[in-house]
């Protein structure tokens, strides 16, 4: 392998543009906070190992990663980010509580959930793993996010040292070498995961949940733009009874509480969509199946905190480009991300 596909470091540049670039880089997964005062430094190298992406990454002094419902909505990323820390402090909020991640340990995070991290001068190397190349090889199910080990644990510790030393050889290895690693490392953290797994799909045949499920979320997305998409809809498209569909959206309160969300994520993405034509409020709430621009303006709001209005006048800047001038370091990011084999 001739070297990480993205590499930065802040020493290369001129502190405003390392920093410009720094939050590019980040621009898929977080909406990034840090100290303006604080000088900054940071360093970021991402290799591809073909069923995920190695990322190692530090950053000077405190820094705030937020995964928020409009991030999560406008961006989305059907992964996980598993951490190794190699140093420093690591923290995360969600649903109301906090975890700690020592130094050595590892920890999982769901980039569904909404999530804040908290580093202090914290270098550590992270994996992004699609979704369906991990839950394949785990129960139906299972609740993923906030799986941690501790540094004194003996899973644990032989998952940190094997990516710390696929980190230590990444730089000598082929692109065919790199790929057996990504797959060995993703059969190990399932392995390690089993004990941990948490199911939260019940059925009668616990081995038809996974399957029903994948076919209700399916004809959801192929059918957010129907106003007529209802539980009703859901059951007689899958064959299911209302109280067995209950049962599989029992985690995210019920199937009519998914598809308004999922509209609302949809309406978010279009909001914020760029180099596509402008729609306008009222088509995007009427071609998402609300009655009325009102309904689907509380409704956002609700979901966002601020208005549809507010969210379109909230869209980021241009991208900051690579050194070399070509594709912007998050735009190859989020193309690398999704070649990903699964």
């Amino acid at each position: 392998m001739p070297g990480p596909f993205l590499k930065f470091d802040s020493s290369r540049f001129d502190a405003g543009d390392g920093e410009e670039v720094w939050r590019e880089a980040l621009r898929p997964l977080y909406e990034v906070w840090r100290r303006k005062e604080a000088p900054f430094q940071a360093r970021i190298a991402v290799w591809d190992l073909g069923s995920m992406l190695m990322t190692r990454h530090f950053v000077h002094d405190d820094v705030q990663f937020r995964r928020t419902r409009a991030k999560i909505a406008s961006t989305p990323a059907d992964q996980f980010l598993v951490h190794c820390l190699l140093g420093g402090e690591l923290a995360s909020e969600f649903h109301g509580s906090q975890q700690q991640v020592p130094v050595g340990s590892v920890a999982l995070r769901d980039l569904a959930i909404e999530n804040v991290g908290f580093a202090r001068s914290a270098p550590m190397i992270t994996l992004s793993v699609p979704r369906a190349a991990l839950e394949r090889r785990l129960p139906g199910g299972a609740r993923l996010h906030a799986a941690a080990w501790g540094s004194g644990d003996p899973v644990g510790a032989m998952l940190a040292s094997h990516i710390q030393n696929v980190a230590k050889l990444a730089p000598e290895m082929t692109a065919d070498q790199a790929r057996t690693a990504g797959e060995a490392t993703l059969a190990l953290l399932a392995s390690c995961l089993l004990p941990k797994a948490k199911p939260t799909a019940r059925r009668d045949d616990p081995r038809l949940a996974p399957m029903l499920r994948a076919q209700a979320l399916s004809f959801i997305e192929r059918n957010l733009c129907d106003p007529d998409l209802d539980a009703g809809a859901v059951c007689r498209a899958i064959g299911m009874s209302r109280t067995g569909l209950y049962e599989l959206f029992a985690p995210s309160g019920g199937v009519a509480r998914h598809i308004r969300a999922r509209r609302l994520d949809e309406a978010m993405r279009r909001l914020r969509a760029q180099g596509a034509p402008r729609e306008r409020v009222a088509e995007i709430a009427y071609g998402l199946g609300f009655s009325t621009e009102s309904v689907f303006s509380r409704a956002f709001k609700d979901r966002f905190g601020c208005a549809p209005s507010d969210a379109r006048e909230a869209i980021e800047p241009p991208a900051a480009r690579a050194a070399d001038g070509g594709q912007s370091i998050g735009t190859a990011y989020e193309a690398k991300v999704q070649s990903l084999s699964a």
